[in-house]
């Protein structure tokens, strides 16, 4: 691997080697090496072009996304034709990160590179390391190095991708991962350096641990190693090794003390401020799975954020747009239900997404209640009095409904008491009682990521909805307007589906439009045509990271199993070596190392939102 500098050609960079679509709106560019990868993102974004909505670099690969299809042209254009970065733009930050290097694996990895502990502490720290790119979780950089200075107890004088004397840093993966590794452990594989952000699953060959914080929503930026900022990591000796429990406690111990500050700053920084958010709906029984969600946390690709936001996003317009909110404002995601919840204020709300039946529970005996059967609660904006309850019944077809409430929700007041046995039951708890606390936007989104656990947690009985103010809002419609063009493609695909459902079936066939690429050559036109001439079920561990289907395996060439980890997209259908295909969700990890055959349209994924547990899916190119 070559070493992490900015190369140019006069005032241009080089152009791309290829360049591939990545779905609907975005363009996967190929590049010879990392440095070129770093380069190229570094004059994007100088540039600043106003139609570009992320910018993700990887090992060999640099990922555009554009508002839409019409700005794929422009942005090929733009790669053709970048600048060469200044000096400044292409330098990027220096960071020096302590660490004690007592890793569980430290002495085998020195063996696996032929050193021993001691030469491999020098060799690792007299490396200058660069953040090649983010991944796997927030926060988390993927490290490649530059050049190791020699050392005299470098047993085997090897010859790293830069020319310059040194391990060759290819360290493989354990064989059997550990099931949690602690925060801030560092770790090599595959020729990259990692750090921990948080505790989590993984395989890496742990040689150390810091106390680096590598991500802290209340810092701009969050992440502490951004693509491109080079990285000296420095010998720390500890007095003694703390186990795991010690270790934790002092973790939380520092934690704790740093709330007073970190907290101020949050209150700072926040985009949308909770002060001016009124209580408007207590929840008495969240159904299986409730969350905040809105139009996601777009742009942070790079350190390792998903988009996240409402898996049906056309959902999400039609409720905010039948109560008079702005399109894309946060939103209560129910999956299944049902859900209970109960009026504090007098406030109109909108449900949207798979049809069900609505009830609200009137309070004044000469009003009654309201019941509405699933055609008629759809988009359809209803006024709700103090203490009325409204009830969110379980879908009749498919799996998620959208609840939109006028002024849009700002955030979540949360009660530390018990909320009492009869809560789960959706028994009124009356007033919370004991100390609360306020859940606002993280990183200016309320989305619940599950992947990375940002956001607000799901919500539970006792939790209070906070609202923004209504006035300056749009007049209530007395129906929400009817879908877009991409809404109507997906109405049409649906209906199309259901049309070649057989008699027997359980479960609504889709008809969902995918566009080929970025890896269809890799993977091959077998593989392609097995994908659209195969139906598919969708299987029960299916969830908002990402949809997984049943079939015969796609053929899967030798070597096509996995490449280099690059960026991938909110639909992309990712090849494991397991031949069978996964659609990733709204919450998919931001880079991934096998291969994506082909990417579904934004209208395709709304119906992937609702497709339950035994669904049959069929893949039809988009055109």
């Amino acid at each position: 691997m070559t070493s992490p500098s900015a190369p140019s050609e006069g005032t241009r960079l080089a152009a791309p080697r290829v360049v591939h679509r990545a779905g609907e709106s975005a363009l996967l560019a190929e590049y010879p090496d990392t440095a070129s990868v770093l380069a190229a993102a570094a004059a994007v974004q100088a540039l600043d072009p106003p139609h570009l909505v992320d910018l993700v670099p990887a090992e060999t690969t640099l990922l555009l996304s554009g508002t839409a299809a019409r700005d794929l042209d422009s942005l090929r254009a733009l790669l053709d034709h970048l600048p060469a970065p200044g000096e400044e733009q292409s330098a990027g930050t220096e960071r020096s990160i302590g660490v004690v290097y007592d890793g569980e694996d430290l002495t085998e990895v020195a063996e696996l590179l032929g050193l021993s502990p001691d030469a491999l502490i020098a060799a690792h720290t007299g490396a200058t390391w660069t953040a090649a790119f983010g991944g796997f979780a927030p926060g988390f950089a993927y490290l490649v190095p530059g050049d190791v200075p020699d050392a005299s107890d470098v047993v085997s004088a090897q010859t790293n991708g830069s020319g310059s004397p040194g391990p060759p840093w290819d360290v493989p993966r354990r064989a059997e991962p550990r099931t949690a590794v602690p925060a801030g452990a560092v770790g090599l594989a595959a020729r990259y350096c990692g750090i921990y952000p948080r505790s989590s699953p993984g395989g890496w060959q742990l040689i150390g641990r810091t106390e680096a914080e590598l991500f802290d929503t209340a810092r701009t930026p969050p992440a502490l190693l951004t693509p491109g900022t080079r990285v000296r990591f420095t010998a720390q000796r500890a007095v003694s090794r703390l186990s795991a429990t010690t270790s934790a406690l002092a973790r939380a111990r520092s934690e704790a003390a740093a709330v007073p500050s970190r907290l101020a700053r949050r209150r700072g920084a926040r985009a949308v401020p909770l002060e001016d958010a009124r209580p408007a709906l207590e929840v008495l029984a969240p159904g299986q799975l409730l969350l905040l969600q809105d139009g996601g946390r777009a742009g942070q690709g790079a350190i390792g954020v998903s988009t996240s936001g409402a898996f049906d996003r056309g959902a999400l317009v039609r409720a905010d747009v039948a109560v008079g909110n702005s399109p894309r404002a946060a939103v209560l995601e129910s999956l299944w239900g049902p859900v209970r919840l109960r009026a504090l204020v007098p406030t109109v709300v909108a449900v949207s997404g798979a049809p069900g039946t609505l009830t609200v529970h009137r309070t004044d005996p000469e009003v009654g209640e309201l019941e509405l059967e699933p055609a008629e609660a759809q988009d359809h904006a209803i006024a709700l009095d103090p203490q009325d309850v409204l009830v969110i019944g379980p879908p009749t077809e498919g799996l998620r409904r959208l609840l939109a409430i006028r002024g849009g929700v700002r955030g979540v007041r949360r009660t530390t008491a018990d909320p009492g046995p009869g809560a789960s039951a959706g028994a009124s708890t009356g007033a919370s009682t004991g100390a609360s606390a306020e859940s606002g936007a993280v990183l200016g989104s309320l989305s619940r990521d599950t992947l990375s656990g940002l956001g607000p947690a799901p919500l539970e009985a006792g939790d209070v909805l906070l609202i923004g103010p209504v006035h300056g809002l749009d007049a209530v419609p007395d129906r929400a307007p009817g879908p877009t063009g991409a809404e109507r493609e997906s109405e049409q695909e649906h209906a199309s589906g259901a049309d070649e459902r057989s008699p027997s079936a359980e479960a609504p066939s889709l008809r969902i439009r995918v566009h080929a690429g970025p890896r269809d050559e890799l993977l091959g036109s077998e593989a392609l045509d097995a994908l659209t001439s195969t139906q598919w079920t969708v299987r029960g561990d299916s969830d908002r990271i990402g949809v997984r289907l049943d079939g015969p395996a796609l053929p899967v060439p030798e070597g096509a199993g996995s490449l280099p980890s690059e960026a991938t997209v909110p639909g992309a259908i990712q090849v494991p070596p397991s031949g069978l295909p996964v659609v990733f969700g709204p919450d998919h990890p931001s880079t991934g190392g096998y291969p994506v055959l082909a990417v579904v349209t934004r209208a395709g994924l709304d119906l992937l939102a609702q497709a339950a547990p035994g669904s049959t899916v069929r893949f039809v190119p988009a055109g």
